[in-house]
Protein backbone atom coordinates (compact mmCIF):
# COMPACT_ATOMS: atom_id res chain seq x y z
CA UNK A 1 0.00 0.00 0.00
CA UNK A 2 2.62 2.56 0.82
CA UNK A 3 4.28 1.70 -2.35
CA UNK A 4 1.40 2.57 -4.20
CA UNK A 5 0.76 5.59 -2.71
CA UNK A 6 4.70 6.92 -3.18
CA UNK A 7 4.55 5.73 -6.79
CA UNK A 8 1.01 7.71 -7.05
CA UNK A 9 2.64 10.98 -5.49
CA UNK A 10 5.81 10.38 -7.86
CA UNK A 11 3.15 10.49 -10.76
CA UNK A 12 1.44 13.60 -9.48
CA UNK A 13 4.81 15.99 -8.88
CA UNK A 14 5.37 14.44 -12.40
CA UNK A 15 2.40 15.66 -13.97
CA UNK A 16 2.48 18.93 -12.18
CA UNK A 17 6.30 19.49 -13.54
CA UNK A 18 5.24 18.72 -17.25
CA UNK A 19 1.62 21.58 -16.65
CA UNK A 20 4.04 24.04 -15.12
CA UNK A 21 5.12 27.07 -17.73
CA UNK A 22 8.46 27.65 -18.10
CA UNK A 23 8.79 30.91 -16.08
CA UNK A 24 7.35 29.08 -12.83
CA UNK A 25 8.95 26.53 -12.77
CA UNK A 26 12.22 28.72 -12.86
CA UNK A 27 10.79 30.55 -10.44
CA UNK A 28 10.12 27.14 -8.66
CA UNK A 29 13.87 26.39 -8.76
CA UNK A 30 15.24 29.28 -7.90
CA UNK A 31 12.59 29.07 -4.45
CA UNK A 32 14.14 25.70 -3.59
CA UNK A 33 17.64 26.89 -4.48
CA UNK A 34 17.24 29.58 -1.72
CA UNK A 35 15.83 27.39 0.98
CA UNK A 36 18.74 25.01 0.44
CA UNK A 37 21.47 27.70 0.95
CA UNK A 38 19.21 29.41 3.51
CA UNK A 39 19.42 25.50 5.12
CA UNK A 40 23.18 25.86 4.48
CA UNK A 41 23.70 28.85 5.90
CA UNK A 42 21.73 27.88 9.11
CA UNK A 43 23.95 24.94 9.81
CA UNK A 44 27.26 26.94 8.90
CA UNK A 45 26.03 29.30 11.98
CA UNK A 46 25.05 26.49 14.45
CA UNK A 47 28.50 25.07 14.03
CA UNK A 48 30.21 28.05 14.17
CA UNK A 49 28.06 28.60 17.61
CA UNK A 50 29.30 25.22 19.22
CA UNK A 51 32.73 26.29 17.71
CA UNK A 52 32.51 29.40 19.83
CA UNK A 53 31.25 28.05 22.77
CA UNK A 54 33.49 25.14 22.90
CA UNK A 55 36.38 28.09 22.50
CA UNK A 56 34.88 29.64 25.33
CA UNK A 57 34.90 26.79 27.41
CA UNK A 58 38.32 26.32 26.50
CA UNK A 59 39.29 29.46 27.63
CA UNK A 60 38.26 29.35 30.90
CA UNK A 61 39.58 26.20 31.70
CA UNK A 62 42.39 28.48 31.09
CA UNK A 63 41.46 31.24 33.37
CA UNK A 64 40.40 28.40 35.89
CA UNK A 65 42.84 25.83 36.26
CA UNK A 66 41.01 23.73 38.66
CA UNK A 67 38.61 23.08 36.34
CA UNK A 68 41.36 20.66 34.58
CA UNK A 69 41.01 18.84 38.04
CA UNK A 70 37.16 18.82 38.20
CA UNK A 71 36.53 17.39 34.13
CA UNK A 72 36.94 14.16 33.23
CA UNK A 73 39.56 13.95 29.98
CA UNK A 74 37.33 12.49 27.84
CA UNK A 75 34.95 15.44 28.60
CA UNK A 76 38.30 18.12 28.17
CA UNK A 77 39.15 15.91 24.89
CA UNK A 78 35.44 16.94 23.46
CA UNK A 79 35.95 20.43 24.33
CA UNK A 80 39.00 20.63 22.54
CA UNK A 81 37.86 18.86 19.11
CA UNK A 82 34.50 20.97 19.16
CA UNK A 83 36.69 24.31 19.77
CA UNK A 84 38.99 22.70 16.91
CA UNK A 85 35.53 22.86 14.30
CA UNK A 86 34.54 26.20 15.35
CA UNK A 87 37.86 28.11 15.00
CA UNK A 88 39.05 25.67 12.03
CA UNK A 89 36.22 24.29 10.21
CA UNK A 90 38.20 20.72 10.37
CA UNK A 91 35.46 17.68 11.46
CA UNK A 92 37.05 16.55 14.40
CA UNK A 93 35.70 13.17 16.06
CA UNK A 94 36.46 12.25 19.63
CA UNK A 95 36.25 8.88 20.51
CA UNK A 96 36.99 8.34 24.25
CA UNK A 97 36.03 5.55 26.78
CA UNK A 98 33.56 6.17 29.41
CA UNK A 99 35.00 5.93 33.43
CA UNK A 100 38.89 6.81 32.05
CA UNK A 101 40.16 7.92 35.99
CA UNK A 102 43.65 9.17 35.32
CA UNK A 103 46.06 10.81 38.11
CA UNK A 104 45.48 14.67 37.79
CA UNK A 105 49.42 15.10 36.22
CA UNK A 106 48.42 12.59 34.05
CA UNK A 107 45.14 14.05 33.02
CA UNK A 108 46.52 17.85 32.43
CA UNK A 109 49.69 16.09 29.99
CA UNK A 110 47.17 14.45 27.76
CA UNK A 111 44.81 17.53 27.63
CA UNK A 112 47.89 19.84 27.09
CA UNK A 113 49.29 16.64 23.91
CA UNK A 114 46.50 16.73 22.43
CA UNK A 115 46.01 20.66 22.73
CA UNK A 116 48.91 21.24 20.72
CA UNK A 117 48.71 18.06 18.43
CA UNK A 118 45.10 19.87 17.23
CA UNK A 119 47.07 23.13 17.08
CA UNK A 120 49.65 21.87 14.54
CA UNK A 121 47.13 20.08 12.60
CA UNK A 122 45.28 23.47 12.09
CA UNK A 123 48.20 25.04 11.43
CA UNK A 124 50.44 22.66 9.02
CA UNK A 125 48.54 19.84 7.89
CA UNK A 126 45.55 20.76 5.73
CA UNK A 127 43.66 18.06 7.20
CA UNK A 128 39.61 17.62 6.03
CA UNK A 129 39.66 15.39 8.76
CA UNK A 130 40.82 14.86 12.65
CA UNK A 131 40.00 11.48 14.94
CA UNK A 132 41.15 11.86 18.05
CA UNK A 133 40.88 8.40 20.78
CA UNK A 134 41.36 7.33 24.06
CA UNK A 135 41.24 4.33 25.16
CA UNK A 136 42.45 3.08 28.93
CA UNK A 137 42.25 0.12 31.20
CA UNK A 138 43.68 -1.03 34.24
CA UNK A 139 47.38 -0.78 32.53
CA UNK A 140 47.35 2.87 31.32
CA UNK A 141 46.41 5.15 28.70
CA UNK A 142 46.48 5.83 25.35
CA UNK A 143 46.25 9.00 23.35
CA UNK A 144 45.66 8.55 20.05
CA UNK A 145 45.60 11.73 17.45
CA UNK A 146 45.59 11.29 13.64
CA UNK A 147 44.95 13.54 10.62
CA UNK A 148 44.17 12.52 6.90
CA UNK A 149 46.60 15.86 6.00
CA UNK A 150 49.76 16.49 4.31
CA UNK A 151 51.80 14.67 6.36
CA UNK A 152 55.56 15.06 6.56
CA UNK A 153 58.94 13.24 6.63
CA UNK A 154 59.49 12.36 9.98
CA UNK A 155 63.01 11.45 9.63
CA UNK A 156 63.27 14.99 8.24
CA UNK A 157 61.93 17.01 11.95
CA UNK A 158 64.14 19.60 12.47
CA UNK A 159 65.42 19.21 16.44
CA UNK A 160 64.03 23.18 17.01
CA UNK A 161 60.26 22.26 16.16
CA UNK A 162 58.59 23.60 18.79
CA UNK A 163 55.21 21.87 18.65
CA UNK A 164 56.86 18.39 19.11
CA UNK A 165 59.11 19.38 21.13
CA UNK A 166 56.23 20.45 23.92
CA UNK A 167 54.41 17.12 23.37
CA UNK A 168 58.04 14.92 23.74
CA UNK A 169 58.77 17.33 27.16
CA UNK A 170 55.20 16.83 28.36
CA UNK A 171 55.17 12.99 27.64
CA UNK A 172 58.26 12.44 29.44
CA UNK A 173 57.60 14.38 31.70
CA UNK A 174 54.52 11.97 33.12
CA UNK A 175 56.50 8.78 31.94
CA UNK A 176 54.67 8.04 29.03
CA UNK A 177 55.86 7.23 25.59
CA UNK A 178 55.17 9.49 22.65
CA UNK A 179 55.32 8.42 18.44
CA UNK A 180 54.93 10.30 15.68
CA UNK A 181 54.17 8.46 12.27
CA UNK A 182 53.55 10.49 9.43
CA UNK A 183 54.39 10.42 5.70
CA UNK A 184 54.57 12.89 2.97
CA UNK A 185 50.74 12.83 1.88
CA UNK A 186 49.70 10.55 3.78
CA UNK A 187 48.73 12.15 7.31
CA UNK A 188 49.76 12.06 10.54
CA UNK A 189 49.16 9.66 13.61
CA UNK A 190 50.68 10.82 17.09
CA UNK A 191 50.52 8.00 20.25
CA UNK A 192 51.04 8.75 23.62
CA UNK A 193 51.09 5.68 25.85
CA UNK A 194 51.28 6.29 29.78
CA UNK A 195 51.56 3.16 31.90
CA UNK A 196 49.98 2.86 35.28
CA UNK A 197 53.07 2.05 37.56
CA UNK A 198 53.01 -1.26 39.09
Amino acid sequence: MGGLLLLFGILLVVSIRRSMSGEFQRAYALLMAEVTERRRVEEELRELTRGALAEMRALLLELRPTALSETTIGELLQQLGEATVGRARVPVDVDTEAGCSLPLEVKVAFYRIAQEALNNIVKHANAQHVEVQLRCDDAGVQLRIRDDGIGFDAQRIRPDNLGLRIMQERATAIGATIRVDSRPAEGTAISTTWQQAT
